[in-house]
């Protein structure tokens, strides 16, 4: 049970070592398709991860505002989409919504780590 644990750790600190291996991994089945198929399962871990890191590093629980985040977000796509054609695909508009949070919560995750580590570096070179 504690190999679940530290994986689940692994996957939560640094989701990325998950996109690579899905897409290792469903890459003989799905070809290019693995990427989606990774973006989409590693949107769901940065869910967790980004409030986990925020709140590792400035002990500060950002759940409700990265939840928050997401719910403005999505609602700006729904009057973007409505704007552009009357009729709204659920399943596209969620595709892309989905999407979209993978490069937003991709980025933030990058940012986050950056600051982590020049936090480390100046701890260290001031020590």
């Amino acid at each position: 049970m504690d190999i679940f644990y530290s994986l689940g750790a692994v996957f939560i600190f640094a989701p990325a070592t998950a996109f690579i291996l899905i897409v290792l991994f469903a890459r003989k089945r799905l070809g290019y398709r693995s990427i989606g198929l990774a973006a989409d399962l590693t949107t769901f871990l940065l869910f967790f991860s980004i409030p986990v890191a925020i709140g590792a590093l400035w002990e500060f629980d950002a759940s409700f505002i990265s939840y928050a985040a997401a719910i403005i977000v999505a609602i700006a796509m729904l009057i973007n989409e409505w704007k552009k054609s009357k009729e709204i695909e659920i399943l596209k508009l969620g595709r892309k919504t989905w999407r979209v949070y993978f490069l937003l919560l991709s980025i933030a995750h990058c940012l986050i780590w950056a600051v982590g580590i020049a936090f480390a570096l100046n701890d260290f070179l001031t020590a």
